[in-house]
């Protein structure tokens, strides 16, 4: 029993050798890979920044362009109200001209000629 017993303890002593030297290596692994893995993840963080600062800036043209396109909405839509007051009353103008006009008895008209292609630039009253 006894040279059992020390082929036992050596071969426990091989495998907690061969698990210390199988440890080492597998940080020295972990290390490489953490240092491969920064140097890649910190270029990925640079450029994840450079695009947040790029979305930021389109996302405030964004927004100004949709301020100012809300603006020139209500300028038009004040302006198209305007325009059509203008035509209201133009018409409104003209219907009261028209009447004014009817309303004019034919002996104080004066018919206005068109001006004479050959001598004069001046229309003639009649």
């Amino acid at each position: 029993m006894g040279l059992a017993t020390i082929f036992a303890l050596l071969a426990f002593f091989v495998a907690m050798i061969a698990l210390w030297l199988t440890s080492e290596t597998v940080k020295k692994v972990e290390n490489q890979n953490e240092k491969f893995v920064r140097s890649h993840i910190a270029t990925l963080r640079e450029e994840m920044r450079e695009i947040d600062k790029a979305l930021t800036k389109t996302t405030r043209m964004a927004k100004s362009h949709d301020e100012g396109q809300a603006t020139l909405d209500k300028r038009l839509n004040e302006h198209t109200k305007a325009l059509d007051d203008l035509r209201e009353r133009l018409a409104l103008m003209s219907t009261q001209l028209e009447e004014l006009d009817r309303s004019i008895p034919s002996r104080y008209r004066v018919r206005v000629a068109k001006p004479d292609p050959k001598g004069g630039d001046k229309p003639s009253i009649q």
